[in-house]
């Protein structure tokens, strides 16, 4: 058995023991939730990714700025080598925020292969940037 917590009237959190089955349907609901809180902030700050990258620190140092952009643009050249499968598993899951799981239900595939080439993908993008 396994045990969720919820809250009753008055806010107090209440300890409950349920099936297996249950505890999925909590744990999916809170990662669908906390997806869709990343989604939303995502919309609502309404910048690209290389802006946030670039500007939310616009009081570092030119030099860093430099790094920051030059680093970005190896990770973007890194994308751009991977397989287009490859690529949306990565953005998918990293930059997304979507579970190896829900990658698998939407492509029709396996959570392992999904997680083998997400993680292969993040291998290649740390080796450019030791290199």
């Amino acid at each position: 058995m396994c045990y969720v917590t919820i809250f009753d009237g008055s806010g107090k959190p209440i300890t409950v023991e349920v099936s297996r089955e249950i505890y999925q349907v909590f744990a999916d609901y809170e990662r669908e939730m906390e997806r869709q809180r990343k989604e939303e902030y995502r919309h609502r700050d309404a910048r690209s990714w290389e802006t946030c990258l670039i500007f939310e620190l616009s009081t570092e140092p030119l030099e860093q700025t430099y790094e920051r952009m030059r680093t970005l643009r190896e990770i973007q050249e890194a994308l751009l080598s991977f397989t287009p499968k490859q690529r949306r598993r990565f953005l998918l899951h990293f930059a997304h925020g979507y579970t190896y799981l829900e990658i698998a239900r939407m492509e029709g595939s396996n959570k392992s292969t999904v997680m083998r080439s997400a993680k292969t993908a993040l291998k290649k993008i740390k080796e450019k940037l030791a290199a």
